[in-house]
């Protein structure tokens, strides 16, 4: 059963690709050009912001790259869960810039308007997805690993291109190289970090960790039943199956670049 979904992965990434070759061929873009690179990379960002958008539907726990967005969204919601995510990109940048020093390159500010048209996407995303109400949990789990499958497609895109790199993963990248550690190993700790400090503003906002919700016990978070989660089963989740996936998906794409 596992395998042969892998193989649904397999040539459902073949089949998206194939198209998307075949259109920008059609507009006569070259695939080694830059434009062709920066064009995959924004529908990559696309598909990572839908699927953080799926995780803040379902209810089941975000993603820890919008923990602490969805957190302050729920606090503040004249403002979006896009806007939020711009301006915790911009935290990230600060803190670049104070780890690299003299490292920052002119170069790094292009994750500004990366990061500005990644939280105009996730906003977008979430305006699709408005109508999608999900009542059982399996629907929602399923609808979870769906979003999963589409970000690990949406991140392989984003490396093989080279082109617009989000800030959060440039950060981690800035950490790897002055301290000499694993990439993995400080993606792992800031992630872990960012869903420590989306608890530390849920306890303050709403007097628990796990959202905005009148929480009375753990099937409350587990089974969504109640909305405003932000960290939950979901969180786990896409913290580790979008890795995983993108060990099948990202070879798949990589005859394309």
């Amino acid at each position: 059963m596992i395998n042969l979904g892998v193989k649904i992965v397999k040539i459902a990434c073949f089949c998206y690709f194939c198209a998307i070759q075949k259109i920008l061929v059609m507009i006569e873009i070259k695939k080694n050009s830059l434009l062709y690179r920066y064009v995959v990379a924004t529908v990559g960002l696309f598909l990572v912001s839908f699927g953080v958008a799926v995780s803040i539907v379902v209810n089941l726990g975000t993603a820890p790259l919008s923990c602490a967005a969805y957190v302050l969204n729920l606090e503040f919601p004249s403002l979006s869960v896009g806007t939020f995510i711009f301006i915790v990109n911009m935290v990230y940048m600060l803190v670049q810039m104070l780890v690299l020093r003299k490292n920052f390159k002119l170069r790094n500010l292009m994750q500004i308007p990366a990061s500005l048209l990644f939280g105009y996407l996730v906003d977008i995303s979430l305006w699709i997805l408005s109508g999608v109400h999900p009542e059982s949990v399996w629907v929602r789990l399923l609808m979870l690993v769906g979003g999963c499958a589409i970000t690990a497609i949406g991140v392989s895109m984003e490396v093989h291109a080279k082109a617009w790199m989000l800030s959060a993963e440039m950060t981690v990248d800035a950490f790897s190289k002055t301290f000499s550690q694993p990439f993995d190993r400080v993606k792992v700790i800031m992630d872990s970090s960012m869903v420590l400090i989306a608890a530390l503003l849920a306890w303050c906002f709403f007097g628990n960790p796990f959202g905005s919700g009148d929480f009375q016990n753990a099937a409350d978070v587990l089974l969504a039943r109640v909305p405003g989660v932000v960290n939950g089963v979901g969180t786990v989740i896409m913290a580790f199956l979008p890795g995983m996936m993108m060990k099948y998906v990202s070879p798949a794409l990589g005859r394309f670049f």
